[in-house]
């Protein structure tokens, strides 16, 4: 097995679900199906929550959950370095969760996505705040003064273990998060507007 280390992870896992996974064509190994905890859902009354069920849905593959916590104007913002790589500045939410989904499908290994773009493992952590102390009031979003919106910035990091375990990706970089609210039959809930990958120092 080989490591490489992500400069830039997610965009690198957008790009490759998009357009295939690299690495040797191998014969799908078959194992007798886990069986999974009960995962626990937050109910997303909390800024918080919307973290919380971020890495839950990737833990899951849970494309309905992720889609869920998406704002209607939820953006994906690339890293200056990659949009001078060719990354598009950033992704819309139906380009985030068509490139999402199709991860999800190749950590399934179903039978839509080619055995030889199948990703073994997938494990996406990022840091806890508990006690919401980096959450800070973000005045404007996209140019335009915001009464409840909020950001906090985190590291996040990534593991991607492709077919066979003949490649390993590696990440770790900072993403800043901002969510906003929306009321539903009286009670405010918080969902993800926008995501900036961020290199870290």
């Amino acid at each position: 097995m080989r490591g490489l280390k992500m400069k830039h992870a997610f965009v690198l896992l957008v790009v490759l679900t998009a357009i295939g996974f690299v690495g040797c064509i191998l014969s799908p190994t078959e194992e007798a199906p886990k069986e999974h905890p009960v995962s626990t859902y937050k109910d997303l009354t909390n800024k918080e929550d919307v973290v919380t069920n971020l890495v839950q849905s990737y833990k899951d593959h849970n494309i309905d959950r992720y889609t869920e916590l998406l704002h209607p104007l939820y953006l994906w913002y690339n890293q200056n370095a990659d949009v001078l790589n060719g990354a598009p500045p950033f992704y819309t939410r139906d380009e985030d969760i068509e490139m999402t989904r199709r991860m999800f499908l190749a950590v399934n290994h179903d039978a839509s996505i080619a055995s030889d773009k199948w990703v073994d493992r997938l494990d996406l952590s990022i840091a806890s705040d508990p006690t919401g102390t980096t959450w800070t009031h973000a005045d404007t979003l996209e140019g335009s003064p915001c009464v409840d919106c909020w950001q906090s910035t985190r590291d996040y990091y990534i593991t991607v273990e492709l077919t066979g375990g003949t490649k390993t990706l590696i990440g770790t970089d900072l993403v800043t998060l901002y969510v906003v609210p929306i009321t539903k039959d009286g009670i405010k809930h918080y969902y993800l507007r926008r995501a900036d990958d961020i290199k870290k120092p």
